[in-house]
């Protein structure tokens, strides 16, 4: 970009001649598009197949009980009868899409299991779209539009968040209703956005019940932007007793115990620190290395605290809540994944401090430094599967889990990223889903209308971006210096 352009446009706030809401929205609708087509056959891993299973029991038979099965996941419940051990949060969302592919399953006689196990996956990815509209929405007001698109872009492809879109994992649900909360307090709250706010925060805990631990961090963020405190705060809370009510309500249905969760014998340490290292700094989970941007965010963090200090230092409570529980966490690293999932909530919400990037052509290298290694790094993350790495690894020889763990965390040459890498040399790409589709069974028309329909999504909303971004370089938004 042309450094007259870069100083006219990133040196201050917008003044939009009218609401960015149709760009907010091409925004969730360009990553939801490119989020489709990075769909990978599911499931890769156990935990998906698990919630999945679970979403097919409500939506055809209207129980929480599933199929038999020895996975780690799953429980017996008090009837003798398995349960997953996850909250119901998205298989309840997966739920309708579940009936609805069944359907469509049944009418066009294609394999119905198949074909729902992939419509699901759409819930991540919507997901993680919404939340990068959130970010968009945020950064929009708090900076000049390019810097908000720049942020948004890096955000939804040089970090952790692109592969988890993908990926029928809860992350992509919980960054979703976090950044859409946040995203609704962080200015001007009012009536309606506490009580959407509410809801948001009420799916996260529904979707995982340790979301709980971010609701001191929301607390503050109205504490400091509301004059009606305790009301607003009243309000904010009924969300969060609602999820926590339903989830009681879970624990019945399965254990005929409001307070059995499932997760009896999994345990806490008392000192977080070999997790807290292993999520910042290990070769194999440090989030820094799988979202090479945030390193910039964290330099950059201390203009956004003399920006909006509010919207900061909620940033470091929840990142500080987070890495002090999930660290004292007996599984910190989050298992055989793609780098350190327990943290990918917070990444949207963490790139916002990239918009403060000084308008220096040192800054600008070094940006673009970070934008294409964290490309490739999620590049491999998309479209390699790194389950067999880890497969490997457990498998030469180790005498114990505990090993194989230490080796792929703590051991560069053991590293999935080293693995992905080598995955990646010698051809072995994941195709992705909706390329697949014919694999169900589904006829050729209605794959026709699928493929024809996510192009023209992606198309009418690029078109939209393009749009936009012309305008501002040809000076039709005016840029306050």
């Amino acid at each position: 970009m042309h450094s007259s352009l870069i100083k006219l446009n990133f040196a201050g706030g917008v003044s939009h001649p009218r609401p960015l809401h149709l760009t907010t929205l091409a925004i969730g609708l360009f990553f939801f598009s490119v989020y489709i087509f990075s769909i990978g056959t599911p499931f890769y891993s156990s935990d998906g197949q698990v919630m999945y299973e679970t979403a097919r029991a409500i939506a055809l038979q209207h129980t929480l009980a599933i199929p038999p099965s020895d996975l780690p996941q799953t429980i017996v419940g008090h009837d003798g009868r398995t349960y997953s051990k996850y909250d119901p949060g998205l298989p309840l969302l997966s739920a309708p899409i579940v009936f609805a592919a069944d359907e469509l399953g049944k009418a066009t006689q294609s394999n119905r299991y198949a074909l729902a196990a992939i419509a699901v996956q759409l819930i991540p990815a919507a997901a993680m779209s919404v939340a990068f509209a959130g970010i968009f929405h945020i950064a929009s007001c708090l900076y000049a539009v390019p810097r908000a698109l720049l942020v948004t872009f890096m955000g939804g492809f040089c970090t952790l968040a692109w592969p988890y879109a993908r990926l029928y994992f809860a992350e992509a649900v919980l960054a979703g209703c976090m950044t859409l909360a946040i995203a609704l307090l962080w200015d001007k709250i009012s009536t309606r956005s506490i009580i959407l706010s509410s809801c948001a925060m009420g799916l996260a805990i529904l979707t995982r019940a340790s979301a709980i631990i971010y609701l001191p961090a929301f607390a503050y963020l109205i504490w400091k932007n509301t004059p009606h405190r305790r009301q607003h705060l009243g309000l904010f809370g009924f969300g969060p007793l609602l999820a926590i009510i339903a989830l009681a309500i879970n624990n019945y249905l399965r254990f005929h115990s409001f307070m059995t969760t499932g997760y009896e014998g999994e345990s806490f340490h008392w000192l977080p620190i070999e997790g807290i290292v292993g999520l910042l700094f290990s070769p194999g989970k440090s989030i820094f290395l799988y979202s090479p941007p945030l390193i910039l965010s964290l330099t950059l963090w201390a203009k956004l605290r003399h920006n909006n200090p509010p919207l900061a230092w909620t940033l470091i409570i929840t990142a500080g809540t987070a890495l002090i529980f999930y660290g004292a966490w007996w599984a910190w690293h989050g298992g055989w994944v793609w780098g350190p999932r327990f943290l990918v909530p917070l990444v949207p919400l963490w790139c916002l401090p990239l918009a403060m990037l000084p308008p220096r052509r040192n800054w600008a290298s070094l940006m673009l430094v970070m934008c294409v290694l964290g490309v490739i790094v999620q590049i491999l993350g998309t479209f390699t599967d790194v389950t067999p790495h880890y497969a490997k690894v457990f498998g030469d020889n180790n005498p114990d889990d505990e090993t194989g763990y230490a080796m792929v965390h703590y051991s560069p040459a053991h590293s999935p990223l080293v693995g992905a890498w080598q995955r990646a040399s010698i051809g072995k790409w994941e195709t992705p889903a909706i390329f697949r589709l014919e694999t169900t069974g589904l006829p050729g028309d209605w794959l026709r209308i699928i493929h024809s329909s996510v192009i023209i999504i992606w198309l009418l909303s690029s078109g939209w971006i393009v749009r936009v971004s012309i305008g501002l370089k040809n000076g039709t938004h005016k840029t306050k210096i």
